[in-house]
């Protein structure tokens, strides 16, 4: 078993470096330096082990640490407390999202695939190990993790207590999901939810609980926890015995590591599959039609065809934004002690709905929908890479997203000056014209950016595979930038006018830069 868990090691290590060189190789100006002939140095090995060795000190310690310290040690410093009660109330949850969201058995990955489906290993000589490794890399990076960002905060115990609860909790997860699998014949796979509505609403539940309750300082007492974390210690060790000697990993694996999970199948296979699950989602009506000309035609008919596909995301998020509104409105009336905290809590949100912006914006998705189903067949013409065409279609692109991302945004913005007006307003009342319209002009920002880097980086290849590392990078690049940005501490006037001035001109310069750069990178990848 050990040798196995080196092979699979020695695997997950070979295309990842190779991953690396390839995404390296195609960036501007430093791709044009990586020879071709790189993957057969001698000194290629010694790259790869030093490689293997970082990215493992990196996943053990690096992730946990920039974990601990986003969802556990920055929430406190927003409610200003760090009692160890605190730490454990909102870890606990953490946990317990983590149980059934990252199991890692039940995640199809590429090593699985090439070592159990191509290469005939015994599955569960590759997963027991890889799996032990797993849960031994979450305890240490963790443990370790917690001592250094909390070591005068909580004792050591307390440390080790809180990381063997997310290791029994993980357990339990898993043991549960092999129970569905022999009573409902249901083979689980963490990336594909059989109901995303259910997935992420337990998700949201356990978030809101475990965030929401400190902040009008509900938690649960330390002495609770001790109870808790004895039976889940019990029930997990139980349960971890049951993932070793679980006998049905062979059918498990032959379920989850499909094709259509993986997406490692041949080019022309998975254009068919991708191909054949968007057309379930396309409306066929040849009565469809339009009353305007040329390619805002052509637009307009994409758009009514595809209206499941670009729309049903963003109705679900305003659905669900509307409901936690409700929500809040109703808590205020029944507990007037709320109305201090959520008037805070409104008032202080602002730079930090640019960060909630990147996340709810649907742009992604629907230039995903736009290449798929249209641009993957029309960049094959000349004509269509013309600049006015280019600049003429991305013109009316620009406005089916600002509007699609306008429903979910404009229900936020006047939820969160409702919940201001309700909780007891503010001083100055233009502060909530100045939260509508910079909550709004953050979605036009985040529309026209995805829509921008679409069209100049354009990441899919032939085979709708996404294939571009400046793409990837550049998507990086808006997540930390948003991240920082909702750190700085500016009052809610300033930062909404600010954000207004700033998309007007990015829309400006968006516009010059599509019209001169983007028919000369809005083509297909090989």
């Amino acid at each position: 078993m050990l040798n196995n868990f080196l092979i699979s090691l020695k695997v997950k290590n070979a295309y990842t470096v190779n991953q690396i060189i390839y995404g390296i190789s195609k960036l501007p100006l430093i791709g044009k330096i990586i020879p071709t002939k790189f993957y057969g140095f001698k000194s290629f090995k010694v790259i790869s082990f030093i490689i293997f060795i970082i990215r493992e000190i990196i996943r053990t310690f690096g992730y946990k640490l920039l974990y601990i310290y986003i969802f556990l040690l920055l929430p406190l410093t927003l409610y200003k407390c760090f009692d160890v009660s605190y730490i454990i109330h909102i870890y606990i949850f953490l946990a317990l999202i983590g149980s059934f969201s990252n199991t890692e058995i039940f995640n199809p990955t590429r090593d699985k695939y090439y070592l159990i489906v191509l290469m005939k290993m015994r599955s569960k000589d590759y997963i027991i190990p890889n799996f032990i490794y797993f849960l031994g890399s979450i305890f240490i990076g963790q443990l370790v993790s917690l001592i250094l960002l909390f070591f005068n905060v909580i004792t050591w115990y307390q440390a080790l207590m809180l990381v063997l609860f997310t290791v029994s909790v993980k357990s339990i997860g898993i043991a549960f999901y092999f129970y569905r699998m022999k009573k409902k014949n249901i083979i689980i796979n963490e990336n594909k939810p059989k109901s995303w509505t259910l997935y992420f609403g337990l998700i949201i539940s356990l978030l809101l609980i475990g965030y929401l309750l400190p902040y009008f300082n509900l938690v649960i007492p330390v002495n609770i926890f001790y109870i808790v974390f004895i039976i889940t210690l019990i029930i997990g060790i139980a349960s971890f015995r049951k993932v070793l000697t679980y006998d049905n990993y062979q059918y498990l694996c032959k379920e989850l590591l499909k094709q259509d999970n993986i997406f490692v199948a041949n080019t022309s296979n998975n254009t068919e599959l991708i191909t054949k699950t968007s057309r379930e989602q396309i409306t066929l009506d040849k009565g469809i039609t339009s009353d305007k000309s040329g390619f805002a035609y052509f637009h307009d008919l994409f758009v009514k065809r595809h209206r499941k596909i670009l729309i049903d995301s963003a109705k679900k998020t305003t659905m669900f934004i509307l409901i936690i509104g409700i929500v809040l409105g109703v808590l205020i009336f029944f507990i007037p002690a709320l109305k201090q905290g959520i008037n805070t809590f409104a008032l202080l949100l602002l730079p930090y709905m640019l960060f909630l912006m990147y996340f709810i914006n649907t742009g992604k998705n629907i230039t995903n929908a736009m290449f798929m189903n249209c641009d993957h067949s029309m960049l094959f013409y000349r004509f269509y890479r013309e600049p006015k065409i280019v600049l003429s279609l991305f013109k009316e692109r620009l406005k089916t997203v600002i509007v699609i991302n306008l429903l979910p945004t404009t229900v936020l913005a006047l939820v969160l000056a409702i919940l201001l007006y309700l909780s007891g307003g503010t001083t100055n009342p233009i502060n909530y014209i100045i939260i509508i319209l910079s909550i709004i002009s953050m979605s036009i920002f985040f529309s026209i950016h995805n829509l921008v880097l679409y069209y100049l980086l354009q990441p899919y290849n032939i085979g709708m595979e996404m294939k571009s590392t400046t793409y990837t990078i550049a998507s990086i690049i808006t997540y930390w930038a948003c991240y920082y940005i909702s750190k700085i501490e500016v009052s809610t006037f300033i930062f909404g006018i600010i954000m207004i001035i700033f998309v007007i001109l990015y829309s400006i310069i968006s516009l010059i830069l599509i019209y001169y750069y983007a028919p000369k990178t809005f083509k297909l990848k090989n």
